[in-house]
């Protein structure tokens, strides 16, 4: 399968939620015809004229619904990925952020993706590809 080239860059925040345990919050898609799993915590694309930590928090709201507090920026990664027959290229604004004790979180994002906690010692698993690459090294993890 041939992949379709890159638009351009395009920007995004992801939400970095980390459990007591180490465990990360992660949603996942698998690729049609392939059945890759990829794996990142919740976020997408920053508009323009918005910054990275009002794009993490207006994206979890919309993703989850859950209202994130304090975003602080932990680095920037960028990558390029072959998805679905498309290449993406994207530069990654990570942000810890923290959730309110109360906060209950879906199954699925608002897009039909799965929820769920990574556990730490899945970080390196060989079934699923966490992304953006080098994520684990940035965290620390």
């Amino acid at each position: 399968m041939t992949s379709q080239p890159a638009t351009g860059v395009r920007a995004i925040a992801i939400g970095i939620v980390r459990r007591h345990d180490g465990a990360l919050l992660v949603t996942s898609a698998v690729e049609p015809g392939s059945g890759r799993t990829l794996v990142r915590p919740p976020g997408g694309g920053i508009d323009p004229g918005e910054s990275a930590m009002d794009a993490v928090v207006r994206e979890l709201r919309e993703e989850l619904g859950v209202e994130t507090r304090r975003p602080r920026l932990i680095g920037e990664l960028e990558h390029r990925l072959a998805f679905a027959g498309r290449e993406l290229h994207e530069r990654v604004a990570i942000l810890a952020v923290d959730l309110p004790p109360d906060a209950t979180l879906p199954a699925a994002t608002d897009a039909g993706h799965p929820v769920w906690w990574l556990e730490p010692d899945r970080f390196a698993d060989p079934t699923i590809e966490l992304v953006p690459p080098g994520l684990v090294a940035l965290l620390g993890a």
